[in-house]
């Protein structure tokens, strides 16, 4: 899949990658977060954080920084044309971004697409459920991951490519994934997901038995799917260990004061795993709350194919103004 993502097809992004490295977290701080406690991360103390920003490292440390990398996957398979508000070199751009983001947090990344769904053993059945079901083109796509993920040996982490880190670092996620079963942090949202090889085929065998063209949802997707299985079945059936919302929806801003743009809030940002800035989230920060990020030359109506610039300057944003020397030792 990394081969089809050409140069040629990113050459749209404000940042290029050259420029990105130079805001690289310095992961060495981020690591010392996460050794203070995952659990006080996640609650988000703050203790007076605004404004001092660290010193960076040069982008080679941020990958010496964990002996044992773990993987961060996402599933991309480009629908012909582009889809969702957006082209298909916009969501080449944003998978671009994505690895950028995750692979500074000392993740390895792999992106997933069809043809690693397609030598699941369920893939034909699951396929032709789908098409019965009449669920659109871009949704059997969001089922295939759901394939593709458990056709890894250890099955693993999956975000969407829409999904960028704010305090997960690599060496939380090895913490974090001790704990077997199936485990979501944005509740049905399928948005940052770990399971083992078993519990991944659970839950697909869980979506098998309930897809129909009768099923009582307003669409079938993988999210309402999920949402339907957590309320018609118990969550040992399901074999879920974690359903938490540990993940901000949209950009972590507040708007700016007279003559400045948004800001990102630092106690907010800083209380999440990551920020999952979906189509419907920015949109909403661009029209109605205006808390999205200043992406220089962008226009009003670009907030979705632009969200891989979005993503960077958030990125940019958080390590600039959100860890500090307060919050990453005390």
């Amino acid at each position: 899949m990394d081969g089809m993502l050409k140069t040629s097809r990113v050459k749209s992004l404000t940042f290029s990658i050259g420029t990105f490295c130079l805001l690289l977290i310095n992961y060495a701080t981020i690591q010392k977060m996460a050794q203070n406690s995952v659990t006080s991360q996640l609650r988000g103390s703050t203790n007076g954080s605004t404004g001092r920003g660290l010193a960076l490292k040069e982008s080679v440390a941020v990958h010496k920084a964990v002996n044992k990398r773990p993987a961060m996957h996402t599933f991309f398979e480009p629908v012909k044309g582009g889809c969702c508000g957006m082209t298909e070199e916009g969501h080449t751009n944003l998978v671009e971004a994505w690895k950028l983001a995750w692979q500074s947090y000392g993740w390895e990344i792999r992106v997933l697409n069809e043809a690693d769904a397609l030598t699941h053993p369920y893939f034909d059945l699951f396929q032709n459920l789908l098409i019965d079901a009449q669920v659109n083109e871009y949704d059997r796509r969001c089922f295939w991951r759901w394939l593709a993920m458990a056709n890894q040996p250890d099955g693993g982490w999956m975000a969407d490519y829409d999904n960028f880190p704010l305090t997960l670092t690599a060496e939380m996620g090895l913490e974090m994934q001790k704990e077997p079963g199936f485990k979501t942090w944005q509740n049905h949202v399928p948005s940052l997901l770990q399971a083992d090889k078993e519990s991944w085929d659970r839950i697909i065998g869980h979506m098998m038995n309930f897809i129909s063209p009768n099923l009582d949802v307003k669409i079938i997707s993988d999210m309402q799917l999920l949402l339907y299985l957590h309320t018609h079945l118990s969550e040992k059936e399901l074999g879920i260990s974690v359903w938490e919302n540990k993940v901000h929806t949209g950009f972590p801003y507040v708007r700016g004061g007279t003559g400045t743009g948004p800001k990102i809030d630092c106690s907010v940002a800083s209380s999440f795993l990551t920020a999952h800035l979906s189509h419907r989230d920015s949109h909403m920060a661009m029209e109605e709350l205006h808390i999205y990020p200043k992406v220089h030359g962008m226009s009003a109506h670009e907030h979705a194919e632009k969200r891989a610039d979005a993503a960077l300057f958030m990125m940019k944003d958080f390590r600039n103004q959100c860890l500090t020397t307060t919050l990453l030792y005390s």
